[in-house]
């Protein structure tokens, strides 16, 4: 009889050993989560409010704690980017990648600093690689239309960014992207009318409205064009941007 309680105690004592070391590890996950997740909050305030260095350094503290995590690799590898230090970026990404090969957020992150580098044809391979294994990724669909705009390849490109902005509709930076390739593909009205309504919205990014200056002034209303990048405190030579863009100088409108 007492041996069998000392059996049933000892399995009661394992069995709780094994119910406290399970808590234990579930709060210590939720506390990483919840750190990582602070950091998150904090850093996308911090680039609100134009503190980048602050955003940068908690990105680097949440990816730091979890180097296995790789979306906080990618995150941080985005913000990296953001803030023009796409060296840094890439030792970031390079180094998830040892850990992750075939993480999508981690292959478009690269695709995105191979387009950086004017390497268009290593971004669309790499891109294509994420949609093959995720066809509804909207940031690789996006990511492969640009590649395939640096490649002259226009019609495709359009695809896949309306496909990208089908499944993202409210995402800026896919119609905008939509709307150069409509304009590099010589229909600037079309990049007009997607841009227009992008440029009204108060938080739109700068190059909304230079791009819309230069639809404008591709599509013949050079006076409209001009009016816009005096209002937003711009100026440059839109003549060449457009010829830079589509090959060919923009005509001469009435005066």
């Amino acid at each position: 009889m007492t041996n069998r309680r000392s059996a049933r105690g000892a399995g009661l004592a394992v069995l709780c050993c094994a119910l406290l070391a399970a808590c234990t590890g579930t709060q210590m996950a939720t506390t990483r989560e919840h750190d990582a997740g602070s950091r998150l909050r904090v850093a996308a305030a911090a680039e609100a409010s134009g503190r980048g260095d602050l955003a940068l350094s908690m990105y680097a503290a949440a990816a730091a704690a979890e180097p296995g995590r790789a979306d906080l690799q990618a995150r941080f590898a985005r913000a990296l980017l953001r803030h023009g230090k796409p060296a840094q970026a890439e030792q970031v990404v390079n180094r998830a990648l040892e850990r992750h090969r075939d993480d999508p957020a981690l292959l478009t992150q690269l695709g995105r600093l191979r387009l950086r580098s004017g390497m268009a044809a290593e971004a669309l391979a790499l891109f294509e690689r994420v949609i093959a294994a995720a066809p509804r990724n909207a940031e690789a669909l996006d990511g492969k239309g640009v590649a395939l705009d640096l490649l002259d390849r226009h019609a495709e490109a359009e695809r896949s960014h309306r496909a990208a902005l089908a499944l993202a509709p409210g995402n800026v930076g896919t119609a905008n992207n939509l709307a150069m390739s409509l304009l590099l593909a010589g229909r600037p009205a079309e990049a007009v009318a997607i841009l227009e309504p992008l440029a009204q919205l108060p938080n739109a990014p700068a190059r909304v409205s230079t791009n819309l200056a230069i639809a404008r002034m591709a599509s013949g209303d050079r006076d409209g064009a001009r009016q816009l990048l005096e209002a937003r405190g711009g100026t440059g030579d839109l003549d060449a941007m457009v010829e830079a863009l589509t090959g060919s100088a923009v005509a001469e409108g009435p005066s």
